[in-house]
Formats: structure tokens, sequence, C-alpha cells
């Protein structure tokens, strides 16, 4: 491509106005029917290029939102990263904006000058990167955590309702023995799982046993380690409440190598409501969490920032239990 051909060329060969390409360089969803075939084409044949850091450093748009994920064990078969990561992505191409991916791995090297703006998916070790993009006044939107300091908007889900209810409705149906299987403390979502799990037997007048709570980290690897501790418990339970499907469907293949029979002997209930998470002919009992609300949510607040349209919003988001088969009265 040559960087010798101007925007005022460009113009010309679409027959348009070069206030009309500059306003497809900056935003191409504002350029509508034979303008904007007529000036892609025109870019497309005569190789050009724009200096888009000029265009930023001018008061322009890069037309690029980032995507910030903290890095963590198993990332990449994450189904919250993943379901994150696509509809973000789908999000921004309604709005004809791309997407800078980007994971944070104990190193904060995300460079400001690549995008307009941009959404951490969760906040996990990277509180300082946060809080200098903030001192660097780029617009930006948390998600899936409540972030009070700094004052930024966010987009959360209700983890601790989501999970009262689980509890709770394991409770209802009979069950005093009940278990969980908790995330990564470090994560507000998987704490706020484990306040409203021990909420809701409080609120039941079920005793909280801290032998019947095991740290998972949401590694599969240590959900098996600590299903054979609860396991070899005089008293094991009845049922378990896990911090995510993944974590769910490892119990239910530890009950099927046990031979401990879902629902009737161990009811289980998860979170996330992966659809690719099932087991034999088994559908999971699990809690739905708005990921593709909350991306569309993330996106639009970030949009409206970017545009001087907006005040930092704070938006906390309902989880739905969703009850399937392996759930049982005892």
């Amino acid at each position: 491509m040559s960087s010798s051909i101007t925007i005022k060329e460009v113009a010309k060969k679409a027959g348009v106005s070069i206030a009309t390409v500059s306003r497809y360089l900056t935003n191409p969803a504002s350029i509508k029917g034979e303008n904007r075939k007529n000036v892609q084409q025109a870019i497309q044949e005569l190789g050009y290029q724009p200096f888009i850091y000029a265009r930023k450093l001018a008061g322009g748009k890069l037309n690029t939102f980032g995507l910030i994920i903290p890095g963590y064990e198993g990332i990449f078969y994450s189904f919250y990263a993943i379901e994150t990561i696509r509809n973000v992505a789908l999000a921004l191409d309604k709005k004809g904006i791309d997407l800078h991916l980007h994971l944070f791995w104990n190193k904060d090297n995300f460079r400001t000058s690549l995008v307009d703006g941009v959404i951490f998916a969760d906040v996990i070790d990277n509180e300082n990167q946060l809080k200098r993009l903030v001192k660097e006044k780029l617009p930006l939107v948390v998600m899936n955590k409540k972030i009070e300091d700094p004052a930024v908007s966010y987009v959360a889900i209700d983890n601790f309702k989501g999970a009262y209810n689980a509890a709770e409705f394991l409770a209802h149906h009979g069950h005093r023995l009940i278990a969980h299987l908790a995330g990564d403390l470090r994560v507000q979502c998987a704490q706020e799982r484990l306040d409203g799990y021990k909420s809701a037997l409080e609120k039941n007048k079920i005793r909280v046993r801290e032998d019947y709570i095991k740290i998972t980290n949401f590694s599969v690897k240590d959900a098996r380690e600590k299903l054979e501790e609860l396991f070899s418990l005089k008293e094991p339970p009845t049922a378990i409440f896990c911090c995510s499907d993944d974590i769910a469907v490892e119990v239910l293949n530890f009950a099927e190598e046990r031979k401990i029979k879902v629902p009737k002997a161990l009811s289980v209930i998860g979170f996330d409501d992966n659809a690719h998470k099932f087991h034999a002919n088994l559908s999971l009992t699990t809690v739905r969490q708005p990921i593709d609300k909350m991306s569309v949510m993330g996106v639009d607040i970030l949009n409206e920032i970017v545009a001087k349209k907006a005040q930092p919003k704070k938006v906390v988001l309902d989880c739905e239990l969703i009850v399937r088969d392996t759930v049982d009265f005892l």
C-alpha cells in the first residue's frame, strides 16, 4: 500500500467530499448506501492507508475499542472468557467498531494509543492497570466486577443473589447437607457466590459447615481433589452447589465413578448455563448469567462515554435459576 495517496485523491475517485471520506475513516457505519461502497472501493483500489495514530493525536477517533482480559489458568477453555470475547465482538461489529484484544499476564503493557476506549472483562490482579488508564483519562467500562474506587462505569452480575437462589432451592428440596465448591476467592464473583450460599443456608436455619466449603480456584483438577475430601467425611453432602458448570460436570463425573446416583443420592447445581456442558442423559440445573446482555451493555456504555454523552453508570444484572435434571427432593 502506498503512503503517498491522500484523502483528497480517495474522495475524488469515490466521487464524494473529503468530509465524507474522513467521516468514513472515523466511523464507517455513519456512511450509508452507494457512498460507503464507493469509498470502500476507492480505498482498496488506491491502496490508501490512513495514519490512524496521527488522527487520534489530532482529536479524531480510531474506531477501535480494546477488551482487556486478565490471564489465568484455563483462560483459553473458560466459558466466561470465550463468551465475553464473542459477545463483545458481535456488539462492536454491529456498530462498525473494531476489536483490539489484550490479555493481561502480570505486566501492564497495554497501549492506550491503539484504542478509543477499553472494556475490562474483569479486574483480577490488574487493579494498577485500571488506575493507570483512569489517570490517563482513557474512556473505559468494567464488566463482571463492581468497582467503587476509582469511580468508573461497570456492568456486573448479581452473583450473590444467583448463588443465594441456588442454595435456597436445594434447601427447599429438603437438603441440609449442602456443600459448596467455590472459585478463586480473589475474584469478586467467586466471593459473592460463596457469600450468597452462606446467606441462604443461614436464612433456612442450616448450619454453615467449613468442612463443606472447598476452594477449587475454578480448576477441575482442584475440584477432583476437593471431592475426594468431601466424600471421605463421615457425613458426606447430599447436594453440591458449584462455582461453575465446569466444576459441576466434574462432580457428575465423580459421582458416576463412585456409583453415586444423581439426583437421587446427590443433587448438583452449576453456575454459567454453558450449553456445551452436559453429562450422559442428564441436563444440568444451573444459574444462568447474562454474559450476552452484560457485553452489549458494556459496549453501549463505552460508546456513549467515547462520544462524551454519558456519565459513569453502575449496572447490576440479575441471574436466573434454570431447573433441569440434577436436583431432586430428599
